[in-house]
């Protein structure tokens, strides 16, 4: 289980009644382990066979003072995981038609809870020559038009990144597609038609549409076990990789991997090897691009 994550069973016993009555059947819990935003994070199986996945996170207590001004960084003194809650119930009607929709949301009890369409399907499998790799291309691509959408203040690529990279890079990171940039295969799920759906948007971005493309070429390498050269062949199967800016794309790759190093020094266990591949990743790519 995820670090700071408790089980369904650990729930208030208020907050499970009102999920039950909410739901008006009798369910199954699943926990499961990934979910970003998440201090729960089930899947429940009611009678009839349907599907809720839910996560949610305890009531938030603002910080003294804490108030995020215009021209402040996106993440301020006063952010928590329930913005991220907050962030996810707001996009989610502007997500590609694969991505599971928001059902309805609770709070009260000292808990905020997001209900989505269940996915019957499973992680999917990054390794060379997996019958996945095809409909994760097909997401991307079902994703790579999309643009931000109007209303919903997003945290930008440069909000993201801009901290790994120099001054003058800023320009290179715009954009004003909408990005899911978590590509991991924790956050595919691949249904039994073969559809894959991206899950958890909760870090929903806006930026150029190649950022997603690139990061799931660095899980090629990490999770999947392909060679730089195998990741970018699969990534050139993505509308609009092929024509990005090449120092860009270096730009994201270098600032991805100082991102995980920076990780790496805090949970060492989980996040070393990820660094290294996508020092392998970013080198390749600025290889390739003689940047």
């Amino acid at each position: 289980m995820t670090s700071g994550r408790i089980r369904w069973a650990q729930l208030p016993e208020a907050v499970r009644g009102a999920v039950g009555e909410r739901l008006g059947a009798s369910f199954t819990a699943r926990d499961t382990e990934h979910s970003a935003a998440a201090g729960i994070a089930s899947l429940l199986e009611l009678e009839s066979g349907a599907l809720v996945f839910v996560k949610g996170q305890r009531e938030r207590v603002p910080a003294p003072g804490a108030v995020l001004e215009e021209d402040d960084s996106w993440w301020g003194p006063g952010w928590s995981p329930v913005d991220e809650l907050d962030l996810e119930e707001a996009v989610n009607p502007h997500l590609p038609p694969s991505a599971p929709r928001v059902l309805w949301r609770l709070d009260g009890n000292g808990w905020h809870l997001l209900a989505f369409e269940g996915v019957a399907g499973r992680e999917a499998d990054f390794v060379p020559g997996s019958p996945d790799l095809a409909p994760v291309c097909a997401a991307l691509a079902e994703l790579a038009p999309l643009p931000a959408p109007p209303g919903v203040r997003l945290p930008t690529a440069w909000d993201r990144w801009g901290y790994y990279c120099a001054d003058g890079d800023r320009e290179l990171l715009a954009g004003s597609r909408l990005l899911h940039t978590d590509p991991a295969s924790t956050n595919v799920l691949v249904e039994d038609g073969g559809r894959a759906c991206l899950v958890d948007w909760s870090w929903a971005t806006v930026g150029p549409a190649w950022i997603d493309t690139a990061l799931w070429g660095m899980r090629l390498v990490s999770t999947g076990g392909h060679s730089p050269e195998q990741a970018w062949q699969w990534a050139a199967r993505v509308p609009g990789w092929t024509v990005a800016d090449p120092k860009a794309v270096a730009v994201l790759a270098r600032a991805e991997a100082r991102r995980w190093h920076d990780l790496a020094a805090e949970q060492k266990a989980t996040a070393d090897s990820i660094a290294r591949s996508a020092d392998e990743w970013a080198a390749f790519i600025t290889t390739r691009n003689r940047i």
